[in-house]
């Protein structure tokens, strides 16, 4: 395995430098942000590159690409792009001459751009996102931009055929945004994504041409009611070494967290007006198909404290009081910190944000031998270097027994 890291120009798309770096960690999430760091030598030929041009804070980018070498050609054998996103912050050593990155994933970037004025009825959920979305993409000109791009660099063009298609959810909803309301995209993206019974999302770094570094761009992937392969047989993992045999990879460390601390079956949400005239709904598990209370559960209430007065319509309250429902018992229990190797099937680039994993843990830690399927919903990818092997720790949510 051979990992390499681009550094590009925000606005210009521009390759500016590939850089090594070490004790690297790149975290993703499923529709959402998440971070990742790294360690640049400050070698002497590695300053022949000019790292300092190449890694401004808030104008530079990283892509991270994992390559596969064939043993026999010493040749690339298969190239994937596994994270993307913007350098924030770097610290420099003298002592140890080396600059320490901080980056955020693409999504993060949404978080410091706001709202503007958008009205929607009976829209297309999965169309009213990529309205928000594609807004957020503006960016004001500069001299320096080629013809024609305007300051809309191939990186933030998300919503550029083929890089997004035009699928639809089917799920119809009214939304108001107001401009005045200074509310940030990203949370914007995150309210619509979970309201009602919720759709995923993922922005995905590519390169458009294999092999050709000044293509790299952003994909929006959207999917109702998820993304992701269901419950493939060719992602599984399991506790016990012996079962390498039949083609599971191996997990040294997991935790299972049962928590209903957080969880409710009814919830209430309030949003725009005051007194009687408050937009107010309820959602409980009667109206899914877990109906607790009949199924032999007490009743627990909660109100959502995120409803605020820029909920202007009933089927923003009711969606956002349904998709806390919701959420709440996706997430009652939990896989996390699942380690395995990324360089063994299966494999590191064999699957994506979204996909379920098959998790068999031994009785030594659930009673009895018990398999897990779930949807992927976080993932930290640690590259090989000297002394490390290729690391990747799972976050596994909505989990079940079968």
């Amino acid at each position: 395995m051979q990992w390499r890291y681009h550094f590009t120009d925000f606005r210009l798309g521009r390759l500016l430098a590939t850089l090594p770096m070490r004790s690297v960690s790149l975290s993703d999430v499923l529709s959402g942000a998440a971070d990742g760091t790294g360690e640049i030598p400050l070698a002497d030929i590695v300053q022949r590159a000019d790292p300092f041009s190449a890694t401004i804070p808030r104008r530079c980018c990283v892509w991270a690409e994992r390559r596969e070498i064939d043993p026999a050609t010493r040749l690339v054998a298969a190239s994937d792009v596994l994270w993307g996103g913007v350098v924030k912050r770097r610290t420099r050593s003298l002592l140890g001459r080396s600059m320490k990155i901080d980056m955020v994933t693409w999504a993060s970037y949404f978080q410091s751009r706001l709202n503007g004025d958008g009205y929607y009825s009976q829209r297309d959920k999965f169309a009213i996102f990529r309205a928000v979305l594609s807004a957020a993409c503006d960016q004001p000109p500069v001299d320096t931009d080629p013809p024609g791009f305007y300051g809309n660099s191939p990186h933030t063009a998300l919503l550029q055929a083929p890089l997004a298609p035009t699928n639809l959810s089917g799920v119809l909803a009214d939304r108001t945004y107001l401009a005045s309301d200074l509310k940030p995209v990203l949370e914007t993206l995150i309210e619509l994504s979970a309201s009602g019974a919720g759709f995923d999302w993922r922005l995905v770094p590519v390169m458009r041409t294999p092999g050709d570094l000044t293509t790299f761009a952003v994909r929006l992937d959207l999917g109702y009611p998820r993304l992701g392969r269901v419950a493939p047989p060719d992602l599984r993992w399991s506790t016990d070494k012996a079962d390498g045999r039949s083609r599971w990879g191996y997990v040294s460390d997991l935790t299972i967290a049962e928590d209903g601390s957080a969880v409710a079956n009814r919830v209430t949400a309030v949003g725009a007006g005051t007194g009687p005239d408050q937009i107010r709904a309820t959602a409980d598990s009667g109206q899914t198909s877990r109906d607790e209370m009949r199924g032999g559960y007490p009743l627990y209430e909660s109100s959502l404290n995120s409803s605020t007065s820029e909920d202007r319509t009933y089927d923003t309250v009711y969606g956002k009081a349904m998709g806390a429902l919701l959420a709440g018992f996706a997430s009652e229990t939990t896989l996390s910190g699942i380690k395995v190797r990324g360089d063994l099937a299966p494999t590191v680039n064999s699957y994506a944000l979204g996909d379920d994993l098959t998790i068999k843990v031994g009785e030594g830690l659930a009673g009895t031998p018990t398999t897990f399927v779930g949807q992927l919903t976080g993932r930290t990818i640690e590259p090989p270097e000297p002394g490390r092997t290729e690391t990747v720790t799972l976050d596994v949510q909505g989990t079940v027994t079968p």
